[in-house]
């Protein structure tokens, strides 16, 4: 358990996503290993990512590390006892821990590079690197969240937390101070975030959703609205219903799993119920469901209809997968259009090539396109956030 701690802690620290906290433990946790246990670890965490190696000329590091380690052999009392103890490995193994610390610096130098190059690149739309959710106050007033600003997440009652797996929880903190306020959280395009409510319900946010919430729930209801899609996984409360208002939905639950969000068209309200019992309501109509069925309320007529679902294709985004079911190319492009900053989409060529399964949600939007002309008679182009399809 305590390595594949220390692993995750090295994964995170090679990709510069590692918290001062973590920082500290992780240098803990590898003071304590002996040089073969430090060295074997490293190898196979090395193996796990072989494109870095390519980047370094390893002898060269090495011999800049040893010159450097013998710039200080004349150095007497406290400060040389505290300098051993960072290298009570000896010359190799204190080599290798610094030699960690070069190679993310040139991994940073190298990803800075690339970044800067997509930014100016007329041909590649990408996703957001770290893409910082917004938070939205009553009064107008709205802060980008992210742990480089401490003092704005304490003072909007806010931390942000980091679960086993590695994905980041925004958690709302319950001060049981003041008067109930009213707050929107959005999550960015391009980036899906969970949030925590003070009860404990977690809710993750596809691309560009956001969730408005109380800084405290009443005394007889947990009420939220969310537009866009989002997963929820409610904390069950049998004497605070939960209920999610949107347009004109409201799904009320006590505790559950369920997933909502609107059609491409934009005139239905999909609630895909996965775990539990909810209630759908729309004006007057209102349907019970059942775990695998799917309420598509229609937004005009106020109709509720319940059908089985493709439980694969609904959570798919959260997977980090674009599902395709028998969809034409304008299709796959307004759902891929969902995540990738794309400003217009022409398409030149007429086909009736369909698209059928899932495609991994690719960091550059050129990347997932050569995926899907693998599989078409199609080929796209990018150019200054335009797509064109021949």
């Amino acid at each position: 358990m305590q390595e594949e701690r220390l692993r995750y802690l090295l994964t995170h620290y090679f990709r510069n996503t590692i918290s001062r906290s973590e920082l500290k433990e992780m240098l803990d946790q590898l003071d304590q290993l002996e040089e073969a246990e430090f060295s074997d670890l490293f190898e196979r965490m090395g193996e796990r990512i072989p494109e870095r190696s390519e980047l370094f000329n390893r002898d060269q590091v090495l011999n800049q590390i040893s010159s450097r380690i013998g710039e200080h052999h004349e150095e007497t009392g406290d400060e040389r006892k505290s300098k051993l103890r960072y290298i009570k490995w000896g010359g190799i193994a204190a080599a290798i821990v610094v030699f960690c610390f070069s190679i993310l610096f040139l991994v940073q130098q190298s990803a800075k590079e690339t970044t800067s190059q997509q930014a100016i690149s007329p041909r590649e739309i990408a996703l957001p690197e770290n893409g910082a959710p917004i938070l939205k106050l009553s009064n107008g007033d709205q802060y980008s969240i992210s742990e480089e600003h401490p003092e704005t997440l304490d003072k909007n009652d806010l931390s942000i937390v980091k679960a086993t797996d590695g994905t980041v929880v925004y958690q709302i903190r319950n001060n049981g101070k003041g008067k109930s306020e009213m707050r929107t959280f959005l999550s960015p395009k391009g980036s899906s975030l969970t949030v925590k409510l003070i009860d404990g319900t977690q809710v993750q946010l596809n691309s560009g959703a956001s969730l408005t919430y109380p800084t405290h729930f009443d005394d007889h209801t947990r009420t939220v609205s969310l537009d866009g899609e989002a997963y929820f996984d409610v904390t069950h409360d049998s004497s605070k219903p939960f209920i999610v208002k949107t347009k004109q939905t409201q799904i009320k639950v006590l505790g559950t799993q369920f997933n909502i969000a609107s059609d491409l068209s934009k005139t239905k309200i999909l609630t895909t119920l996965i775990k539990g019992k909810v209630a759908v309501a729309a004006g007057h109509n209102q349907q019970i469901l059942s775990p695998g069925m799917q309420a598509q309320t229609n937004l005009h007529t106020k109709q509720i209809v319940v059908q089985e679902a493709d439980i694969k294709e609904v959570l798919a985004w959260r997977d980090g997968f674009f599902r395709f079911t028998e969809d034409n190319i304008e299709t796959v492009l307004q759902k891929v259009g969902e995540w990738y900053d794309i400003k217009e989409v022409k398409v030149n060529s007429s086909s009736s090539d369909k698209f059928t399964g899932m495609i991994k949600r690719t960091k550059k939007l050129s990347d997932l396109f050569r995926q899907l002309e693998k599989i078409s008679n199609y080929k796209f182009k990018i150019q200054d956030g335009r797509v064109l399809v021949m």
